[in-house]
């Protein structure tokens, strides 16, 4: 009887430390910033660029820090995703560059990703901020932002 109990226990704990499968949001009406010059990349089209440069606006702020220095500070809202999708730009760079994805699929999925993360700036991110900051996998992370469902 205590095996069972102990079994029974260790079953509901790995059900409840798994993954979850899918993160649904709804999708509201967003200006996106507009993007007079983006940034160089010989690997990326300048619609993807254009896209990176907006998320990388949504995605943080300027701080100024006042007197004495007048210095300004950037803020990161939210790091996980943030810097996943900055792992995954520099992922995606480097298979293009050593031939391992074709372009075109490289292009949907990346502006897939950026889309998706563009749309959920606003909402409570936390389940997936914890499963991105649980991997550093570039393939994983690709795994988890196939996770997200956006609903109209």
């Amino acid at each position: 009887m205590r095996t069972l109990w102990i079994v029974c226990f260790l079953i509901s704990i790995a059900w409840g430390t798994e993954a979850q499968e899918k993160y649904v949001f709804h999708a509201d009406s967003l200006s996106f910033p507009i993007i007079e010059e983006c940034p160089p990349n010989e690997y990326l089209s300048i619609d993807t660029r254009i896209k990176l440069a907006q998320f990388n606006q949504m995605y943080s702020r300027e701080i100024n820090m006042g007197a004495p220095n007048f210095q300004t500070s950037v803020e990161i809202l939210k790091p996980d995703l943030y810097y996943s999708v900055q792992k995954l730009s520099k992922y995606f760079c480097k298979c293009l560059k050593k031939g391992i994805i074709k372009k075109d699929e490289a292009e949907i999925e990346f502006r897939s990703i950026l889309d998706k993360c563009m749309l959920i700036v606003q909402k409570d991110t936390s389940p997936l901020e914890a499963e991105l900051r649980a991997t550093s996998n570039p393939s994983e992370i690709v795994g988890i932002f196939e996770k997200i469902e956006i609903q109209n």
